[in-house]
């Protein structure tokens, strides 16, 4: 009996010396090590060793952890079980996550919404939609909670709060106190850092080790670290950013192709205008025929329209079953209707004509004047989506905007512009329930009234308001009709005005298209801080209080008397 536990023992330390080398069968149901079995028990499916030898399983009964002998080493069984880190596993209970221990025993008695797995002794976890890290016995290790936090690595993580990040240690201060777009973790005494301006490296002060951006970056090895910049030239760069190696650059041919492409970016607007008229991603997935058949379209041209799709990446072709299938960005796209009637508003609205007008508006031989809006005024179901497009997009840019600012509930509050609308809902929440519109120019009375609020379309109905918001508006206007807007609310009591705008830098590109959209549109523009501080000058009383960035494009900008 002893020689029998011995060789029982000494079989458990060789598998465990072996533990990198134990590999999941193709059918997952089994471990082996060296292409034999480990064990001979089967189960439904067998995920990956971890120290010190257990792995997670399931079968009939639910998830638990195995040894190396396929047993299981505890009598507890959960709807998901993860591995071990830390000896803590997570695991999935009746909804809800928390971390056991080598016997199978919790180690807290909270549960959470979602929990990581633990990396130097702490773990990321998510209550709500707020995020933190607690110790091995489960203790939150700091008060502050956040959008997003990352692993520790080195004793520091990445957060994330207001759309900005920064590093915290592990007893939750912050580490520079810096904050930057997006961040990644420390290496070699560097991290990747992005601001509006592309990808650099900052110390472990947060600060930047060189001003140049790039598009895309990687850690520092042995001083150099592997860049790209934003013309697709590959590169090392050393810790001042001096390029000291090409690795390629773009060739003429590929170059060639990239610009062509974006020549005929039209091609992909007119496709997706013609998927929602047919309402093709709707009957997917199924075969050819009877896909066609349901269409009422001709088969061989209903097969070449499919393979564009399919380099669009909306569909693909399962070749085993013989049917056009959804991919994730297909089914996101019928997943928000607001995308739908956004693809129909670009398909129908006659911006060829504005565009195509770029040269003499350059040279002031002719002005933007609203030609897509009014094309639409004369259809009055393109109208409506058109609308109900623009209010797609906004409500998704703008859902954060009342966790932004803050708004006396006892203000009365004037709306300007369709975007502003999709406000009503949040600022409701708010407790703030006087809110009008402010119809000018004028939108389908119809489409206004959904929002259950009052109209307000002459200058005299609008002195008894406290608070005016802008929702992407005043960009469609050049600075004359800004200030007519701004000198009309200068002479009621309204104290301040919140703007939803993108704010440009002069000399950066990010904006530059939208800008130009507007631009042959409406003749309007984006404006830096530079041109709304102008602006305001000329109005006299009002000022720049603050801008919070709002989305990654979009901000706040707090103007007060």
């Amino acid at each position: 009996m002893q020689n029998m536990q011995y060789e029982k023992t000494l079989s458990q330390s060789s598998k465990l010396k072996e533990l990198s080398h134990i590999e999941i069968s193709d059918c997952r149901t089994f471990h082996k090590l060296n292409n034999s079995p480990l064990y001979s028990t089967r189960f439904i499916e067998v995920e990956k060793f971890h120290s010190p030898g257990l792995a997670p399983v399931y079968d009939q009964s639910g998830g638990y952890h195995i040894n190396l002998d396929g047993i299981a080493v505890y009598t507890q069984r959960f709807d998901k079980a993860f591995g071990f880190y830390c000896n803590r596993a997570a695991v999935l209970d009746k909804e809800k996550y928390y971390h056991i221990d080598l016997q199978g025993n919790r180690t807290y008695l909270d549960s959470y919404d979602w929990v990581g797995n633990y990396q130097e002794n702490k773990c990321v976890v998510r209550k709500g939609n707020k995020f933190f890290h607690i110790g091995l016995e489960g203790n939150k290790i700091y008060s502050e909670e956040y959008d997003y936090v990352g692993d520790f690595k080195d004793g520091i993580a990445v957060v994330y709060k207001n759309q900005q990040a920064t590093h915290i240690n592990n007893k939750g201060n912050f580490v520079h106190n810096k904050w930057y777009k997006k961040l990644g973790i420390f290496h070699k005494g560097y991290a990747n850092a992005e601001d509006d301006h592309g990808w650099f490296h900052i110390n472990i002060k947060g600060e930047q080790i060189y001003n140049l951006r790039y598009k895309v970056i990687e850690p520092f090895y042995n001083g150099y670290a592997k860049v790209e910049t934003f013309d697709g030239t590959l590169g090392q760069v050393d810790t001042k950013g001096n390029m000291k190696y090409i690795i390629s650059t773009p060739g003429i041919v590929s170059r060639m192709h990239q610009v062509s492409k974006e020549l005929v970016g039209f091609w992909n607007t007119y496709l997706m205008n013609a998927v929602c008229q047919m309402g093709i991603l709707e009957l997917l997935p199924a075969n050819i025929e009877s896909l066609a058949k349901e269409l009422k379209v001709n088969q061989e041209y209903l097969h070449r329209f499919l393979r564009a799709l399919w380099e669009m990446n909306l569909i693909n072709y399962d070749h085993e079953h013989d049917v056009w299938q959804l991919k994730e960005k297909g089914q996101f796209f019928i997943d928000n209707p607001f995308m739908i009637k956004a693809a129909k508003m670009w398909g129908t609205v006659i911006v060829q004509k504005n565009w195509l007008k770029i040269p003499k508006l350059l040279k002031q031989e002719e002005i933007a004047s609203f030609l897509s809006f009014k094309e639409s005024e004369k259809n009055e179901i393109i109208k409506t989506e058109f609308y109900q497009a623009l209010l797609g997009y906004t409500a998704l840019d703008i859902i954060n905007f009342v966790e932004k600012i803050e708004v006396n509930p006892n203000h009365r509050v004037l709306l300007f512009g369709v975007h502003s609308l999709v406000l009503v809902k949040s600022l409701k929440s708010e407790n703030i329930n006087s809110i009008s519109y402010y119809n000018d120019p004028k939108l389908p009375v119809q489409l206004i009234e959904n929002f259950a609020v009052d109209i307000r379309e002459t200058d005299h109905a609008i002195e008894e308001y406290d608070l005016a918001i802008f929702g992407r508006f005043l960009q469609h206007y050049d600075d004359n009709k800004v200030l007519s807007y701004f000198k009309t609310l200068k002479n009621t009591r309204i104290s301040r005005i919140l703007l939803i705008e993108t704010i440009i830098e002069q000399y950066y590109p990010m904006g530059g298209i939208v800008d130009m959209n507007i631009m042959v549109e409406t003749g309007g523009k984006l404006r830096t801080r530079i041109n709304w501080e102008n602006i305001l000058e000329q109005v006299g009383d009002f000022r720049i209080s603050g801008i919070l960035p709002l989305t990654n494009y979009l901000s706040i900008v707090d103007i007060r008397r």
